[in-house]
């Protein structure tokens, strides 16, 4: 019986710490806000090893798509709940316009002048909704149209069913950018969930 060259092991504990300091509580976080939040510096952390020169595009493009796109959507989501609790109207995160970050953009609009027009926001906070809502639009789009039902950045398919056309490309500082602007949307509609102190109803 051969046995296994153990020199290629990985040190997944390079600095010797406690095994206690790995242990992660997964069950504490079970709100929408916390997601948002753990996902989105996922992507910041991700992201820095291509804006810092340490990886090739290619090499962080998939996880990092992945990541933003997640975090976009869960963004939407926590929005949505509070936004449906208000207008009394149905909220299902696990199918509501599924993964159409399109579809989700449209509701957010849909179910924010239902809440002004119900006297829930005060006017003056509509001026900077309009603005953030009009620039993430076409980013919406954008991301919708790299991965429609994202499914693209996780599995590679084959090559009769192609997820990329040839030769296919993105620009991943674009890309950055537009995702920061659609997170500025999206936390300020955080903030003013929780500025008016909505109750918990469980998702943020």
């Amino acid at each position: 019986m051969s046995e296994y060259n153990l020199s290629f092991e990985k040190d997944n504990n390079p600095r010797r710490m406690p095994e206690g300091h790995f242990r992660a509580f997964v069950s504490n976080y079970p709100k929408f806000s916390t997601f948002v939040a753990f996902y989105q510096d996922a992507v910041e952390i991700l992201y820095r090893r291509v804006s810092e020169g340490n990886d090739m595009p290619d090499m962080v493009a998939f996880p990092l798509l992945f990541l933003m796109r997640h975090a976009l959507e869960l963004g939407y989501k926590y929005s949505l709940f509070h936004l449906c609790a208000l207008n009394s109207t149905t909220f299902d995160p696990g199918n509501m316009e599924r993964h159409s970050l399109v579809k989700l953009h449209k509701r957010l609009g849909v179910e924010y002048y239902a809440a002004l027009g119900n006297g829930a926001f005060p006017e003056s906070d509509k001026e900077s909704f309009e603005k953030y809502y009009a620039l993430t639009a076409s980013s919406m789009k954008r991301f919708e149209d790299l991965d429609t039902s994202s499914t693209r950045t996780r599995f590679p398919n084959n090559d009769e069913s192609p997820a990329f056309s040839h030769e296919a490309n993105v620009n991943l500082l674009e890309l950055k950018n537009e995702f920061d602007d659609a997170m500025v949307l999206l936390t300020t509609m955080a903030d003013v969930i929780g500025e008016y102190d909505y109750p918990d109803w469980g998702y943020y």
